[in-house]
């Protein structure tokens, strides 16, 4: 090869002869040259260091570029896997469901099971519920039914958050009707195709108990009485066929939730429960029912002050020994107007706010709050008159309304307040919440649970301006 020569531009000529391959200092002398005229016109970025993670890969070496047999492997590596997507397509693509179903349900569903525990156990701060069960979720893998009717059961819970628009709760209606349709459909081909020993082999799964149970809630939301109460029926047959509610395989949440919505039932449409019937006969003393459920309380509030949890046990045990008996109890069971029938319905209304309600879902009920209010327009207590000294039939009656405030009675119920407003003062606690809640405290009350509702009640009430002289 002859030597190179310059122009007065100090363009470079190549000028090669014969046939040996340039020695590497021309190469690179070659390279750089034709390089010259792809880059003319781009601006050149300083490279002062490695840069991996991109499809390029750029080796800094001083001035003097490296050659590419020069460049490490694992360089060359690193840039080759960064070239490829990091995800193809979305996590659920990858997840055999047991049936044909919208991702958008899907995402719905895992949205509300992300938020579920907390959602649905305002005390969940509280109690152990354990590690969270496979099983819920490996369900939606095995049991097309079970998929579809988490598909309408989360959408519900979104639709009854305060604030949703109505026309937004028309549309989710419209998409989960198919659900449900679904649903009952697959449920009953499951019940016609069993046949002796079958039948508890399908109803003994957990997860035929929660399809059953989404049908029940779902049908009383929306306002279909018969339909709820049918399928509270057949739960309680499928939860018979399998021993008991221990026979749910010990899914200390599914038992829970069974009994919430039965019971939930019965104080929205007036009706007895379905379980633990065999307590309907008992006369169980009112006195201990009251001295179990403080005893929780006075448990969760310490739990919450000392960040501990109480076993799920707790929880369960203390709501079915506490309202089922006196659910069980008929409405003349005590005589109208009683201190007795006060305490049962106002010791309901404190457990309805404690065992059934969400967190930040109130859910409503129909013949509970008239009869707890008939009671307490009836209730005939000694001493009290304005010219008492704070009585105990006072600091009673006050609990006995802030709770109905907190738990049954609605925002509109204007009958409340005022009679509300006039045992402050009989109670001597004036404008203050903090003597307020000590009286509330004396009684049994959650401050995880009723504070914020409490301390709203109090300031609305506070604010009226009544004659002390009304009574009642």
């Amino acid at each position: 090869m002859a030597p190179t020569s310059k122009s007065s531009g100090d363009m470079l000529f190549v000028v090669s002869t014969g046939t040996k391959k340039p020695d590497p200092e021309m190469r690179r002398l070659i390279r750089s040259t034709v390089m010259i005229g792809k880059n003319r016109g781009k601006t050149l970025i300083p490279r002062k260091k490695k840069s991996i993670g991109s499809s390029t890969v750029v080796v800094s070496n001083g001035d003097n570029p490296s050659t590419d047999h020069e460049c490490p492997k694992a360089s060359l590596a690193t840039a080759t896997l960064d070239i490829i997507p990091r995800k193809v397509g979305s996590d659920l693509s990858f997840i055999r469901f047991a049936d044909t179903i919208d991702e958008s349900a899907i995402g719905v569903i895992l949205q509300f099971s992300s938020i579920a525990k907390k959602a649905l156990f305002p005390l969940e701060a509280c109690i152990n519920f354990g590690a969270k069960e496979k099983a819920w979720m490996e369900a939606l893998t095995l049991d097309a039914a079970y998929l579809h009717a988490m598909a309408f059961s989360a959408q519900d819970y979104f639709d009854l958050l305060p604030g949703r628009p109505a026309h937004c709760r028309d549309m989710a209606a419209r998409m989960a009707a198919p659900h449900v349709i679904k649903t009952l459909q697959l449920l009953r081909e499951r019940l016609e195709m069993s046949r002796g020993d079958d039948v508890k082999m399908i109803t003994g799964s957990f997860s035929t108990a929660a399809v059953v149970l989404c049908l029940a809630f779902h049908a009383h939301i929306m306002g279909e009485q018969q339909a709820a109460l049918h399928h509270m029926q057949g739960l309680r047959k499928i939860v018979d066929l399998n021993g008991g509610l221990p026979g749910l395989g010990n899914n200390m949440k599914l038992m829970l939730e069974v009994l919430r919505c039965d019971v939930g039932m019965a104080l929205y449409y007036g009706t007895k429960p379905l379980f633990f019937a065999n307590l309907a006969g008992l006369n169980p003393e009112l006195a201990l029912a009251w001295e179990v459920t403080r005893q929780f309380s006075a448990l969760v509030n310490h739990a919450a002050s000392t960040h501990q949890k109480l076993p799920k046990e707790y929880l369960f045990d203390t709501m079915v020994s506490v309202m089922y008996p006196i659910l069980h109890m008929s409405s003349d069971y005590f005589e109208r107007g009683s201190l007795d029938e006060a305490v049962r319905l106002g010791l309901l209304a404190y457990c309805s706010s404690v065992f059934l309600q969400w967190a930040g879902v109130r859910l409503p009920y129909m013949h509970f709050p008239a009869m707890y209010r008939n009671c307490l327009v009836n209730l005939q207590l000694p001493e009290l008159d304005v010219g008492s000294d704070s009585s105990s039939s006072s600091l009673l009656l006050l609990w006995l309304l802030m709770i109905g405030a907190v738990s049954v009675f609605g925002d509109c119920d204007d009958w409340l307040q005022p009679w509300l407003r006039v045992n402050m003062e009989l109670c001597g606690v004036g404008d203050s919440w903090d003597a307020t809640r000590d009286v509330l405290n004396s009684f049994m009350w959650i401050g995880l649970i009723h504070d914020v509702l409490g301390k709203a009640v109090f300031d609305s009430t506070s604010a009226l301006d009544v004659d002390l002289g009304f009574h009642q």
